[in-house]
């Protein structure tokens, strides 16, 4: 069952999965997910966030870019995870960004987490 957006944005205001205090990436690795970043995400979203290098273009959609600080500073950690965890449509963005939660563990998604906050 999918939950409309005004309930997921209400639940990322809550004490969630990862925290909601800005420690949601303590304990991850951003090493590890620059590895799992770069071999499934970087076809889309290019190894620096941007759409750049790495995109495979063609196929691939036009992506928002990743690497926008003012726009990614206004995101949620919870956020990026339940977005790579369930997929863009699931939280009303792109329906061609995939649900990794059969791919990924939640630990892995929250290396990708933190990589994506290093760009």
């Amino acid at each position: 069952m999918k939950f409309s957006n005004a309930l997921c944005a209400a639940a990322l205001m809550l004490p969630s999965l990862a925290g909601a205090t800005g420690e949601s990436a303590a304990g991850a690795d951003p090493d590890n997910g620059q590895v799992i970043y770069d071999r499934m995400c970087a076809g889309c979203h290019g190894y620096k966030g941007d759409g750049g290098e790495g995109h495979r273009g063609g196929f691939s959609p036009h992506v928002p870019t990743l690497a926008d600080k003012a726009y990614m500073a206004s995101v949620p950690d919870d956020y990026l995870f339940l977005i790579i965890k369930k997929g863009g449509a699931y939280m009303g963005k792109m329906a061609s960004m995939p649900a990794w939660e059969k791919r990924l563990s939640d630990e892995e998604i929250r290396d990708i987490v933190a990589h994506i906050r290093r760009f």
